[in-house]
């Protein structure tokens, strides 16, 4: 077995929904770490949870306001994610490579996030940018025309001689959509389209952002993955 597979096996027996091998050598050593690949982990938020919050919007403002989150499911996804990147540093650096995660904790813990700016210097988004997995809507978050916003995402730096494909950086296909902007009770949102090198400040103002994820939810991407689900029922 082939090493690109036995990650697959790892990861996906773990419960990973997505696994994929990203050519990173030819972004700056800042963003990079000097590491040449990165792999992107995703689990897909479920069309059951996110009908829920379709038909009870502040369900995750309320959560966040009573500090239980705990068995929220984006919350609970998130830390998954990141557990599996977590593992993979872990086996990888079993098997004599370099590897480094990036889950929440450990990008904190060895100060390769930005506190001042909530910024880290390589979002687990632009990794899936690189991966051909969608684009940057206006609410700052990967869309994807089969899931829409519905993942989780963590990553892991590596230089372990792992197989990639190289896709071109892809443009917004949000047009004139403004779903997530007018449902953005923050007025977080700017209502530009991204394109690639355009700023975050100029899509979205994270200190106003209060992670309530109505833009998630409703993003007609989303909806579209949800309501299919309900086609495939009636």
């Amino acid at each position: 077995m082939n090493l690109e597979n036995e990650i697959q096996n790892e990861l996906k027996s773990r419960g990973a929904d997505l696994v994929h091998f990203v050519d990173i050598s030819h972004l700056h050593k800042k963003h990079n770490k000097n590491f040449p690949v990165a792999i992107l982990v995703g689990m897909i938020l479920s069309r059951k949870y996110l009908g829920e919050l379709t038909l009870n919007p502040d369900y995750v403002a309320e959560k966040i306001r009573t500090k239980i989150v705990k068995n929220d499911e984006f919350e609970i996804k998130e830390k998954q994610t990141d557990a599996l990147a977590d593992f993979m540093a872990v086996f990888l650096t079993n098997k004599g490579y370099r590897a480094y995660s990036q889950s929440e904790k450990n990008i904190a813990d060895t100060g390769f996030y930005d506190f001042n700016n909530n910024r880290t210097p390589l979002p687990h988004k632009t990794v899936a940018l690189l991966a051909g997995l969608g684009w940057i809507g206006k609410h700052n978050l990967l869309v994807t025309r089969e899931f829409g916003s519905a993942i989780s995402m963590c990553t892991v730096l590596t230089d372990a001689p792992l197989k990639t494909k190289a896709f071109p950086l892809p443009t917004s296909s949000c047009g004139n959509c403004k779903v997530c902007v007018d449902v953005c009770t923050d007025g977080a949102l700017h209502g530009n389209n991204w394109k690639p090198g355009l700023e975050r400040e100029k899509i979205i103002d994270v200190n106003q952002c209060t992670t309530c994820i109505k833009c998630l939810v409703f993003c007609p991407w989303t909806q579209k993955y949800i309501s299919e689900k309900e086609a495939v029922e009636t």
